[in-house]
């Protein structure tokens, strides 16, 4: 992707929020497969034909669960995926298998006897959530061992997004994200030194039109919020 259409994208990017679910083009909400099809020139999807079928349920999952600061980070991956459709994904799942097992951990702590549930109802959820998330875990290990290849693009997604949702802190939780990021690069980038897929160009023209028209609406709410003020100001004192 050349120069001025990166820089043209990154302009864009201010105008278009990710949000879970495919979202709606025509307010700029959409999830970054959704709008890996619209800059592909595709119908409204998440399941763009010009993206790895990997990537897709790898970052479908991502999207979903990330919280939605957090998601914006994704807008960029959008036109690197274009094109990943290409019949590499075996490379791609080497990528996941292994991020799996460095995410697995051990489920029950040391063998033997389960500790019995605590006394008191804010020790004993504590200890059923801990006993949920451990099913969850083990239950996704298994997806991701011996598993289709959507699945284990999906149950990795689901092991970062578990640890995330275990961490005990916010930076601990962002952590977690940072590595599926960092994943989904690594998967972007298997293949990239062989793509030559570029957004759409009407497309494009649409994200420009769309981006004049949020900064005339910015514009028409900033005047009338001014007039509001303003006779606010000449109304006389009680």
């Amino acid at each position: 992707m050349n120069g001025s259409i990166d820089a043209r994208l990154e302009r864009l990017y201010q105008q278009i929020e990710l949000v879970r679910g495919s979202g709606d083009p025509s307010r700029g909400r959409l999830c970054v497969m959704s709008f890996v099809a619209f800059l592909a020139g595709e119908r409204h999807s998440d399941a763009p034909a010009a993206a790895s079928p990997v990537i897709r349920n790898f970052a479908i999952v991502v999207n979903d669960e990330m919280p939605t600061h957090l998601r914006q980070r994704l807008k960029p991956f959008a036109p690197r995926i274009l094109g990943t459709n290409d019949g590499l994904d075996q490379r791609r799942l080497d990528l996941l298998r292994q991020a799996a097992a460095e995410a697995m951990t051990p489920l029950a702590g040391p063998p033997g006897r389960k500790p019995a549930p605590p006394s008191g109802a804010h020790g004993l959820g504590a200890w059923l959530r801990r006993r949920v998330l451990a099913r969850m875990e083990a239950a996704l290990i298994a997806d991701t061992i011996a598993a289709t290849e959507v699945e284990v693009a999906a149950s990795t997604a689901k092991l970062i997004a578990l640890a995330a949702r275990r961490a005990p802190t916010a930076a601990e939780q962002e952590r977690c994200w940072s590595k599926a990021i960092d994943l989904l690069d690594q998967l972007c980038d298997v293949g990239a030194e062989q793509r030559q897929r570029e957004a759409a160009p009407d497309r494009l023209a649409w994200l420009d039109e769309f981006a004049e028209r949020s900064e005339r609406r910015r514009r028409h709410i900033r005047s009338a919020l001014g007039n509001m003020r303003g006779a606010g100001e000449g109304l006389p004192s009680a």
